[in-house]
């Protein structure tokens, strides 16, 4: 029998974006395998008026949609709260399994932010201190303790779910963001790389502080470019938090489709990434994959993808000096820049598309079989009937 899902996603439908691109890529392998998916995105429940105020508002009209009409309901971060606490008058006849699914756990950002703006000497807003930093929180935990299960990206969400008591550990499943073959791209490593590869939004959240430093001092050393790819942000824009003097050496891509992304990474030299949160980064495993050399910031699933001078090179975040140091040493060196990006490659194979939804797909069912879900349903099925 096959079962009806939802996916339920605060992400726009953009597929440039890695959040719904992944969402439509476990939906599309669902569908496959005979499963009715459905997919519904932050346009789907409100205008980008009141965007300020998606984590209250957001969820209070995802409980309205007839949720009960599914066996699974997917929830990203926070859409399920609203849903969790009605539960019992929305569903009451505990037919829906309920996942909480996090693309970059909210908590471990916003900390990373507090941290980012203390070392800048500017203080939190009370607008995000009482929604982010009180509110958000407290109804993340709640709808975690009532979901069937959590799902998330890397070891240190696992570890503050399970310590900070939001899931049990035998509810809490890591999962990864899957890699397209076409990413593994050919691979010719020059004698002196010149061509430095960032992409990512243009966020502070990215370390984009640091890159611009890290770039400056670098140019000031020698002949070396900048490409900065799906900014999100204008041209004009990126370039203006770069000196005046080194701008003609950095590219902008504000919005690359994939096509153009392969063609960025075909031609990269290193890729640079000093993030300072990630939950999975597509960016990270698609360099990898690759064959890059990778220089970046252990956060988010770089924790459990890269080690150190094995299959990439690890600098501590929010430090332009260590990202200038790393970069400077690999520049002029390129067998080792050829060992850590086969390495990467190596590792990176471990993440294709097709193993993602497999195992994204594995957990599921694991999760509707525990749970009961069939049995269940076929039993209102047949109470429905004898009515």
């Amino acid at each position: 029998m096959s079962l009806r899902i939802l996916f339920a996603t605060h992400a726009p439908a953009d597929a440039r974006t890695a959040v719904y691109r992944a969402v439509s890529e476990q939906a599309r392998n669902l569908q496959s395998d005979g499963h009715h998916v459905d997919v519904i995105t932050r346009s789907d429940l409100a205008s980008s008026r009141w965007a300020r105020l998606d984590p209250l508002l957001l969820p209070l009209v995802l409980a309205t949609r007839g949720l009960s009409s599914y066996d699974v309901v997917v929830f990203h971060s926070y859409l399920g709260w609203a849903f969790h606490l009605l539960k019992r008058w929305l569903d009451p006849r505990r037919h829906v399994t309920t996942i909480t699914w996090f693309h970059g756990l909210e908590p471990l950002y916003q900390r990373a932010m507090s941290e980012e703006l203390a070392r800048e000497h500017r203080t939190i807003s009370l607008r995000s201190r009482l929604l982010h930093h009180l509110v958000l929180p407290r109804l993340l935990k709640r709808s975690c303790r009532a979901s069937d299960a959590v799902f998330c990206f890397n070891s240190i969400e696992a570890q503050y779910l399970t310590t900070h008591g939001w899931a049990a550990p035998e509810r809490v499943y890591r999962v990864s963001n899957g890699v397209e073959p076409a990413c593994f791209v050919s691979r010719q490593h020059r004698d002196v790389a010149s061509r430095l590869l960032f992409v990512g939004q243009w966020l502070p959240a990215k370390g984009i502080r640091y890159l611009v430093e890290a770039f400056t001092a670098l140019a000031a050393l020698g002949d070396v470019e900048l490409s900065c790819v799906g900014t999100g942000a204008s041209s004009d824009a990126v370039l203006a938090a770069f000196p005046a003097a080194v701008r003609s050496r950095v590219s902008v891509y504000p919005r690359v489709d994939r096509h153009e992304l392969y063609e960025q990474l075909r031609q990269a030299d290193l890729f640079v990434f000093p993030s300072l949160s990630e939950g999975f980064s597509c960016a990270l495993i698609e360099a990898m994959a690759a064959a890059l050399p990778v220089v970046a910031t252990q956060v988010g699933a770089a924790v459990d993808l890269l080690q150190d001078g094995r299959n990439g090179t690890v600098v501590p975040c929010a430090d332009a000096t260590a990202l200038v140091a790393a970069v400077t040493r690999l520049m002029g060196d390129a067998r080792t820049r050829a060992t850590l990006g086969e390495a990467a490659r190596h590792t990176a194979a471990r993440f294709t598309s097709d193993a993602s939804c497999a195992g994204f797909a594995h957990n599921v069912f694991e999760i509707v079989e525990r749970h009961g879900v069939m049995d269940r349903r076929e039993a209102a099925i047949g109470s429905d009937a004898v009515c």
